[in-house]
């Protein structure tokens, strides 16, 4: 009786062990026809190194899938071989942290390299721009800023969906933002212009539409009434180097000295090295473009610099106060560039 016990159970684990062995059926490689982008339109600006991350919707498709950008042309149907340009851009090859303490150390973690100036991430669909001006690739507002393309998503089994007719709208260079002028039109955003600096033999005309994006117990000499839009902001590039200069203008367009904004913490209001304070500005030596990278530092947030001035005061009651200004932008285009801070009303500092 054990025997025949023993035998069965024997049989019992022979089966188990076979049936242990089946092979599984391989994973059949799947493409849903319900394939989707969250968009079919496309509007990076020039001048710009710009990741754009396509939503794409895979519904249960397996991967691995492949993207590949097909018939790139311009709206009437003609080849546009300047999509494809290879364009000089810098690259990241160490990560930038915000904490380098010189411009030789941000530049030794970045290489010049060329790359097209469009193309598509092969395993995600997201789309990758390049750096490229608007001397080579048409931006708006010119009217030929139209460009179509094709994506063709696929897998290894050779099953594919086409996304026909996409369309690119580049637009022209915006160097730096908050910017004065119509992003469609590049007209200016309001009609009061003024010289800037005036009587000066070298100066500039410039729309009056930038403005301090924080202001906190600013008070002044003729208003004792906080008045946060009393100022203007201008952007203005001097040179081909690699500097960020401050200056100030009171009332009569004349320079405040940056001493006078004693509680500002001057060397950490931007990412820059070298700083220089005269009697008429501040000036750092600044890596481009401002700020360098999307990632949060103690100089940046959500892709903007941010910036406060601040200086100490008497308010009401003759008690010390800290008025505090200040801008959040961005400057996209490298070169020597000043950020003036004009005052229509004198402000009012502690020993006035």
């Amino acid at each position: 009786m054990n025997k025949k016990r023993n035998y069965l159970l024997s049989a019992v684990l022979v089966l188990a062990m076979v049936a242990g062995c089946k092979k599984t059926p391989p994973v059949t490689a799947y493409l849903s026809p319900r394939v989707s982008f969250a968009t079919d339109t496309y509007t990076p600006v020039l001048g710009r190194n710009l990741l754009v991350l396509t939503q794409f919707n895979a519904d249960k498709s397996s991967y691995l899938l492949n993207f590949e950008l097909q018939n790139l042309r311009r709206a009437n149907g003609a080849p546009a071989p300047e999509l494809t340009a290879l364009v000089t851009v810098k690259d990241w090859i160490e990560r930038y942290t915000g904490l380098e303490t010189s411009l030789a150390e941000i530049e030794a973690k970045r290489q010049q390299v060329q790359k097209p100036y469009f193309t598509i991430r092969p395993g995600s669909g997201d789309l990758v721009f390049a750096a490229a001006s608007s001397a080579v690739i048409h931006g708006k507002p010119d009217t030929d800023s139209l460009y179509l393309f094709d994506i063709n998503v696929s897998n290894n089994t050779g099953a594919s969906k086409l996304f026909a007719n996409q369309k690119l709208i580049p637009y022209k260079e915006i160097p730096y933002e908050p910017f004065e002028y119509n992003k469609e039109t590049r007209k200016p955003l309001t009609e009061n212009f003024q010289t800037y600096p005036p009587g000066n033999t070298t100066s500039i005309t410039v729309p009056k539409q930038v403005r301090l994006t924080t202001a906190t117990n600013l008070y002044y000499t003729t208003d004792s009434i906080l008045q946060p839009y009393m100022a203007a902001v201008y952007f203005r590039k001097t040179g081909n180097g690699s500097s960020l200069t401050f200056r100030f203008l009171n009332q009569d367009s004349l320079p405040i000295n940056p001493a006078k904004f004693s509680n500002t913490r001057w060397t950490e209001l931007v990412h820059g090295f070298n700083m220089q304070m005269t009697s008429s500005y501040v000036k750092y030596d600044a890596a481009y473009p401002i700020p360098l990278t999307p990632i949060t530092t103690k100089y940046a947030s959500g892709g903007l610099a941010k910036i406060l001035f601040e200086y100490p005061r008497r308010g009401f009651g003759n008690t010390l106060r800290n008025g505090v200004f200040g801008l959040n932008f961005s400057i996209y285009e490298p070169g020597d560039w000043e950020i003036v801070f004009h005052f229509k009303k004198n402000l009012k500092f502690e020993n006035d």
